[in-house]
């Protein structure tokens, strides 16, 4: 009798230590999957983002300068991409018009913004994201001429302002400023505003800007819209991309879901129509 009470005791304890060890186990899971998740979690928000470095120059709306400070299309796309998401950290670089294919082959930007594939990029080794906007080149003369139509309807027979590492629709988007000035009677300066002031003060009969420029130049200076006739055809019409280098830190299919995202909320859309405000595209 002794004996099988005895057994019947060291039964009940082995099975209570079981049950222990199995509850023990059952709460050391719990308390290591939250502690893992934790880790994990910490792990990922202290993370750093993954610095892209966005490379622009003064062309139009896309890149100006307001009262010293970067304004245009390319800081609020930088602001918006960065408020989108926290993985990459979209940061601006100023280049030139003539340095950008440089900038992207050696690595001194990640990508840039806004840029035609027509635009002499063809022969390098780069990436065009999905299109993000399209802009136009305009021809102008000054208001009051009686030979406008007849100006505009042979524009490469007369004297034209445009800028220097430009591409424009009567040249085939050749930019060499040799070719330019060996095909054609072209003044060749250094960004739009001096285009359009050596228009108005009688340099060329001729000048061509962007239709962003122009309707910035409209917004900051009214008197100039009644000063200039616009053709009716313009220069070039053309969709503006990201150019990507080949090892850019953000990868062409990343950044055109991002830009996909900021067109499915309305907002490149609404900034572009913004900035063109007073001049029909």
């Amino acid at each position: 009798m002794f004996l099988i009470a005895r057994c019947a005791i060291e039964c009940r304890e082995s099975a209570l230590a079981r049950i222990r060890f199995i509850r023990d186990g059952f709460f050391t899971g719990i308390v290591l999957g939250v502690l893992a998740s934790w880790l994990g979690i910490s792990t990922a928000q202290g993370q750093e983002p993954v610095p892209v470095k966005v490379g622009a120059y003064e062309y139009g709306v896309v890149y100006f300068f307001d009262d010293g400070k970067p304004s245009g299309m390319v800081p609020s796309l930088i602001r918006l991409l960065n408020d989108l998401q926290d993985e990459y950290a979209f940061e601006l670089v100023e280049t030139s018009s003539r340095r950008r294919y440089r900038s992207v082959t050696n690595g001194e930007v990640d990508l840039v913004l806004l840029e035609s594939p027509k635009w002499e990029w063809e022969q390098l080794d780069v990436l065009f994201s999905d299109p993000i906007v399209q802009e136009q080149d305009l021809y102008l003369t000054l208001s009051g001429r009686g030979d406008a139509e007849m100006l505009f309807s042979d524009v490469t027979s007369y004297q034209m302002l445009c800028v220097l590492g430009f591409h424009y629709g009567f040249a085939d988007f050749n930019a060499d400023p040799e070719y330019l000035r060996g095909n054609f009677d072209v003044m060749l300066g250094y960004n739009e505003k001096e285009v359009l002031d050596g228009l108005l003060a009688g340099e060329a009969p001729i000048g061509v800007v962007s239709a962003g420029f122009l309707a910035l130049e409209f917004g900051a200076n009214p008197d100039v819209r009644d000063q200039v006739t616009i053709a009716s055809q313009p220069d070039a019409t053309y969709d503006l991309v990201s150019v990507l280098s080949d090892n850019s830190a953000i990868s062409l299919e990343q950044f055109n879901q991002l830009i996909a995202e900021l067109h499915d909320e309305g907002e490149v859309e609404r900034l572009w129509q913004q900035l063109h405000r007073g001049v029909s595209r």
